[in-house]
């Protein structure tokens, strides 16, 4: 097949999202499909891939979605392709597999992870005179309702229920197949290879490790973690927290100061090689108010990782809560999230849920992902 992948940043060395969509891409060449990746920008990561550039304008935000839009379509449809699959802000397709999740119920969980009451309502009047997400709602409901497009590939089953809420899809028309997980960089053994010389260059002792990685601080609940880090501090407990990301450190890191927890955050920034973070950690927390299938989620999992996550995390839907980790209903409830972790300072409790974690990694290959798309390719193509 000729298949066509539309991505708006095309950065394989990222990892997150546009790491997912290289080892797919990847694995289709392999198969014997001619994939042509079309993106503002992008990186060469194998040479029998075809690369297009879609220009757009940077700024002002609302030029660069239209433009991105626009010349997409213009980009693509010089082309004749079997299949065009769009993941992100595009058009033109005839499978659209949204890694975002569904607009409207983005924008009402990132209003609630606002904890200023005055600071929401702010952002809310904004929002509705804001001709950038008034365009991105348009789009968004064009793109779950165009007549060209056969098949919507939702990445959890929390989507596909946000589709059909929303948008009012017939769910026969909606696939769920969730995100798959590179098995062998993201596995348990890397601690054999990485943790010792990991801790020591973190300073790390023997204390239980808590892993956290965003690059939207806010949206991702580090404030729930950092309060539940000031209960576990007043409890005496042994702990560090790795956290991993771009995002303004400041009034976490006052917040912390104010709670007496601040010497056990370790403030990282953006770090390459993460399975090596992995490694050295115990356990991973993502209190979010949203994720449409959180990768690090799964990357933890597979990797060894109990994980603490919400309902608001698509990746929960594959969890059992209680035995490969926590699935919290309040991503504001830090007095809940603090008596999970507590539990993972029994050393037993937590080597059963780092097993029963790999375990429910295993049923979620790269591998088997990339085949359960093709196989909608195919009936699409039919």
């Amino acid at each position: 097949m000729k298949i066509a992948l539309n991505i708006y940043k095309y950065l394989p060395a990222k990892g997150g999202g546009e790491g997912y969509i290289a080892n797919f891409a990847n694995q289709l060449v392999e198969r014997g499909h001619e994939v042509h990746i079309y993106a503002s920008k992008w990186e060469s990561n194998n040479n029998k891939i075809h690369y297009h550039t879609i220009p757009s304008v940077r700024f002002p935000k609302f030029l660069k979605d239209v433009t991105f839009v626009i010349n997409g379509l213009r980009e693509m449809s010089k082309y004749d392709f079997d299949i065009v699959h769009v993941v992100g802000r595009a058009l033109g397709m005839n499978v659209f597999n949204p890694h975002c999740g569904v607009e409207k119920a983005w924008l009402k969980q990132n209003f609630l992870s606002i904890s200023c009451p005055v600071s929401r309502a702010l952002q809310q009047i904004a929002g509705f005179f804001s001709f950038r997400q008034n365009f991105i709602l348009w789009l968004d409901r064009k793109q779950y309702t165009g007549k060209g497009v056969s098949r919507i590939i939702a990445i959890s089953d929390m989507i596909k229920s946000d589709i059909i809420k929303y948008h009012n899809i017939e769910p026969e028309k909606i696939d769920v197949v969730y995100n798959g997980v590179d098995l062998n960089r993201f596995n348990p053994d890397n601690k054999n290879r990485y943790r010792k010389a990991m801790r020591e260059k973190l300073s790390l002792d023997e204390e239980l490790v808590i892993l956290y990685i965003s690059n939207n601080f806010r949206l991702k609940g580090l404030l729930t973690l950092v309060k539940s880090l000031g209960e576990l501090k007043k409890s005496g407990k042994d702990f560090k927290a790795l956290i991993i990301g771009r995002g303004n450190e400041a009034p976490y890191r006052k917040l912390a100061e104010k709670l007496d927890c601040l010497g056990n955050l370790i403030f990282l920034g953006h770090v390459g090689e993460i399975e090596k973070y992995y490694a050295a950690s115990d356990i991973y927390v993502h209190p979010t108010f949203y994720d449409s299938c959180s990768l690090v989620t799964t990357e933890s999992l597979a990797s060894g990782l109990p994980v603490i996550t919400t309902i608001y995390d698509g990746a929960s839907g594959i969890m059992d809560d209680g035995k490969d980790g926590f699935v919290m209903r309040d991503p504001e409830d830090h007095k809940a999230l603090a008596e999970k972790i507590s539990l993972f300072f029994n050393d037993e409790f937590r080597q059963k849920a780092s097993i029963a974690a790999r375990e429910k990694a295993e049923k979620y290959p790269a591998k088997q992902n990339c085949e359960e798309i093709i196989k909608i390719y195919n009936e699409v193509v039919a």
